[in-house]
């Protein structure tokens, strides 16, 4: 806090900063002037919160300068000191708001008193300008969501923005602003700070902790320039801010149409994720229509030509991201399908790629992609475990194939046995055994045993699981037989092998 003391007796001054302690009162700094000009120009550099001046001062007397100090710091609170209280200045004082009045010779417990009832005003002043503005803010806030739902008449809605100061009969256009790093989940998007001048004026509302709406009123529909100059300006700002502007609309009832272009636009960022601000333009807002039955063609790969399906699912994603709008939740549901299949297909492809085990992790992985491009990498990981696997197996009969496959998929069941894989298969476990021994070179337990341990040792190395998720993972009945398993092949327990191979 600061005071200013303005009076042309130099021993009132030195008298008034020496004798009071002002740290005790919050003070951190207190400005001396011996003129009512001086007094003016200090007061508009430093915006004191209490200015103590006498009434009788040169250039400028006392009530001048305070007239003046209103007009120009209307937050300054006047304390008055004089030895001439006459009814005209008493009048003029009282017409300034002073807060209190002090009369010469000052007595320092009047001049004391004075101060702290000084503070008190300003304390209580800044607690009811805090609650009206959190009222304000609530009353804003409220209407954000009043005006995107339109769940309120038109006269109610009128009402709430005469409470939040929002005007209702100009134009307006929504945004929705997506913040991308993690680091900024939980906190506002952004603040008032970063839209100028449109700041005291813009309603806000938190969808979700990943984005936030704008709704700015423009006094002309040609003021969009100027939105979408501030909205680029805060895209570069290095904070990953993406950004879906809808079209201007000239009635607050057509609020929600520009909200639901702004959502538009920001689902088409994420498969353009070289762009941070996409304009709704409804000329160019085709929707993107995929021909023939995807989910066919994918099968045919995925059956008949393992082979060819990471450049099937490279070229399905880039029609995605070059096309036009197609939503956001039917492409996921696509891509989700797609890795189900392949994970269920092959079981092992779901280990090797070292990333996921649980469906429900690949969905939350899925979610958590930021852009299309981050989806097509993962989902190509997938793609191209899956035709390794597929291409190990390419030599063998069908039936054959199909007992890797099924050791693949089943291997995490601790009490999988060659009984149950020669039941699949429709043939007799000692049938099974020659055919598979003939063609492979080992038995179905061995390899059975084999493709375990290659599995844990991948696993292991990784570090993106504990020992025991790997021993269940990997169909070992307890952690201590997994470990028991481990060293015996491999000279070290899962531990040190972690550490040695991740040094």
């Amino acid at each position: 806090m600061k005071v200013l003391i303005a009076d042309d007796d130099v021993y009132t001054r030195e008298g008034l900063v020496e004798s009071i302690d002002w740290e005790d009162y919050g003070v951190s700094e207190v400005l001396q002037v011996e003129d009512g000009a001086e007094a003016l120009r200090k007061a508009t550099i430093h915006r004191p919160e209490i200015v103590i001046t006498d009434i009788r001062m040169p250039k400028l007397n006392g009530i001048e300068f305070a007239e003046r100090l209103v007009a120009a710091c209307p937050d300054s609170k006047l304390l008055f000191i004089s030895g001439y209280m006459d009814v005209a200045y008493l009048k003029s004082a009282i017409r300034l708001a002073a807060v209190d009045f002090v009369e010469k010779p000052i007595k320092l417990p009047e001049m004391e008193e004075a101060i702290r009832k000084t503070i008190r005003f300003i304390q209580e002043e800044r607690e009811r300008h805090a609650l009206l503005d959190q009222k304000l803010e609530l009353e804003r806030t409220k209407l954000a969501n009043v005006l995107r739902t339109q769940s309120l008449g038109g006269d109610e809605i009128r009402r709430i923005c005469d409470a939040a100061r929002f005007p209702a009969d100009v134009s307006y256009v929504c945004l929705v602003v997506s913040r991308w790093d993690q680091e900024g989940q939980g906190w506002a998007i952004t603040s008032p700070n970063d839209w100028g001048t449109y700041a005291p004026a813009v309603l806000t509302e938190q969808l979700d902790q990943n984005r936030q709406l704008m709704i700015v009123p423009l006094r002309s529909p040609n003021e969009r320039g100027a939105v979408l100059h501030a909205a680029e300006r805060l895209c570069g700002s290095g904070r990953e801010i993406r950004i879906g502007v809808g079209s201007v609309v000239s009635h607050l009832d057509e609020v929600p149409r520009s909200f639901h272009e702004s959502e538009i636009a920001l689902e088409l960022i994420f498969f353009r994720h070289r762009t941070s601000i996409i304009v709704y333009d409804k000329s160019s807002w085709i929707p993107y229509m995929i021909k023939g039955d995807i989910y066919l063609e994918f099968y045919h790969y995925l059956k008949q030509s393992p082979n060819e399906l990471t450049g099937w699912m490279e070229s399905f994603c880039d029609r995605l991201m070059n096309g036009g709008y197609m939503p956001r939740t039917r492409v996921m549901s696509w891509i989700l399908s797609f890795a189900h299949a392949m994970l269920s297909e092959r079981g092992g492809v779901l280990l090797t790629t070292g990333k996921v085990y649980q469906f429900q992790e690949i969905e939350n992985h899925l979610n958590a992609c930021r852009s299309m491009q981050e989806v097509k990498q993962f989902i190509l990981s997938i793609c191209h475990a899956y035709q390794k696997e597929a291409e190990e197996v390419s030599p063998y009969s069908h039936v054959v194939r199909t007992v890797l496959c099924y050791i693949s998929r089943h291997c995490s069941n601790a009490d999988l046995d060659i009984r149950e894989i020669a039941d699949h298969v429709h043939l007799s476990a000692a049938h099974l055994g020659i055919l598979f021994k003939q063609e492979t070179g080992t038995t179905m337990k061995q390899y059975l045993n084999d493709y375990r341990l290659e599995l844990a040792k991948r696993l292991v190395a990784g570090e993106h699981f504990k020992m025991a998720d790997i021993a269940r993972m990997c169909g070992y009945a307890s952690p201590g037989y997994f470990t028991k398993v481990f060293k015996t092949s491999t000279g070290l327990t899962p531990v040190e092998y972690r550490k040695k191979r991740c040094g």
